[in-house]
This record gives structure tokens, C-alpha cells and sequence, in this order.
């Protein structure tokens, strides 16, 4: 199945991923899973994606960015322990933090949490967790039930099991690859979105004919039973 979206060129893609279930659920074409990529996917539209339509939104979580994590040395958001019933955010030294507050950051609600100043400067292990001279350490994350989705993915997909499972989607770049380069995808012939829209539509069109065409015309490289639909293809191609 294939749900053909057109946007205007500043509209990111992560912005799609509710507006394509939304619309899917109107035609009654909901998927009991969606495989997308890192571009289509949040802790928040797969909790969503849950909540509101039953969804399960399977794609890589973006990585802690932090200086640490990349470093893959020293103590990384994942390190701190989150006492959600008191607020409190608890380092790997067992030090627990003086402040929690809201943060806005690109429209995304955060709670940071905050040491003080004298715990984090008499700490020892300070030069793994923190790049700054005097400053203590502090840690943003999202509101628990996104946090803990956003911790369980980044661990799981790790995983061989989670590898083989998002294997599936594999096929799909071939299929943008092939509009991109052989139907012109990226480029449109028309103004306007209901025009541009059309275009992207017969371009998904034309690959699958394409791609039903070559496959029936195509030489089996074993012996196999024909299939009905197969059969069905090559009566018409006849006719």
C-alpha cells in the first residue's frame, strides 16, 4: 500500500507521520504496524501512533547526542536514575539533584534537573560527567512516558532481533531510488500542490506498472509453479 502525501518544500518530515495516520484511519487502511525511518519517527508520534490508532511506529530513535554518549565514556543521560514521584533525578554516585523544572526546546516540553554546584566540584569522577569548569551537572529529559519509550527503543534497537525486524524496510529504498532516478521524483513539472500532487501519484503509478511489467516478463531462475495472479497477468498481456 502505498499513501502519496505533498507538501510544501519547508514542511520536515516527521511533521507527516500523524497527518498519513489520520488519513489512513478515515479510509479504514490502518496498518497494525508502520516501518519508517529515523525521519518519520519521535517518542512522541510512537506514543501516539499507540494511543490514538493502535499503531506500532517501528524505527530507529535518534541517540543521545550528549558530549558523553558520543564519547561513549563517561556518565551519558541514560547513567542518571529519574525518581519521577519525587522530581529528582539521582547520579550514578548516588548524589541527588536541588531543582526540577519545565524547559521548552524546539516546541518539545522537557524537565531539567540540576546539581548543586558544591556536590558536582568536590565529586571525583566530575571530569566524567561534566566539560565545565565550575558549572554543575544538569539533565534534560522528556515527560516520563516518553522518556521511558524513548529509553526502551534506544536500547532495543541495538538488538539482532530489533536489526532483523527492521530489515523489512529495506525494500522500500530500492522503490524510492528507482522513482528518484528512472520516473524524476525530485523534480516537478507543475505550480502548484493539487498539480504537483497528481504528478506524484502517477509517478508511484508508473513504477508499479513497471515493476508488474517486469516481472512477468522476467525468466523464473528456477522451475516454479505459476501463480494465479501471474497467470492472470500474462492472459491480459495477450488479450
Amino acid at each position: 500500500m502505498v499513501h502519496v502525501a505533498t507538501t510544501i518544500s519547508t514542511v520536515q518530515d516527521i511533521q507527516l507521520t500523524d497527518t498519513i495516520h489520520d488519513q489512513l484511519a478515515e479510509r479504514q487502511l490502518l496498518p497494525a504496524e508502520h516501518v519508517v525511518d529515523s525521519g518519520y519517527i519521535s517518542p512522541a508520534r510512537i506514543e501516539r501512533a499507540q494511543r490514538v490508532h493502535g499503531i506500532t511506529l517501528l524505527g530507529p530513535v535518534a541517540a543521545d547526542h550528549s558530549a558523553q554518549a558520543k564519547a561513549g565514556s563517561g556518565f551519558d543521560k541514560a547513567a542518571f536514575t529519574i525518581d519521577w514521584d519525587n522530581e529528582q533525578a539521582i547520579c550514578p554516585r548516588g548524589v541527588t539533584s536541588v531543582s526540577w523544572t519545565k524547559l521548552n526546546i524546539k516546541d518539545h516540553t522537557y524537565l531539567q534537573a540540576r546539581f548543586a554546584e558544591a556536590d558536582c566540584r568536590a565529586c571525583p569522577d566530575r571530569t566524567q560527567c561534566t566539560t565545565s569548569a565550575t558549572g554543575p551537572r544538569s539533565i534534560a529529559v522528556l515527560p516520563r512516558p516518553l522518556h521511558e519509550i524513548q529509553i526502551h527503543n534506544r536500547l532495543h534497537q541495538r538488538t539482532e532481533q530489533w536489526r532483523h525486524r527492521y530489515a523489512i524496510r529495506a525494500g522500500i529504498e530500492a522503490t524510492l531510488s528507482q522513482n528518484i532516478r528512472a520516473h524524476g521524483l525530485r523534480r516537478s513539472r507543475y505550480r502548484g500542490l493539487a498539480r504537483t500532487h497528481v504528478q506524484h501519484v502517477l509517478t508511484a503509478l508508473a513504477c508499479n506498472v513497471t515493476r508488474v511489467s517486469d516481472w512477468v516478463s522476467s525468466t523464473p531462475r528456477t522451475r516454479r509453479r505459476t501463480t494465479r495472479f501471474h497467470a492472470l497477468c500474462l492472459s491480459a498481456a495477450t488479450t
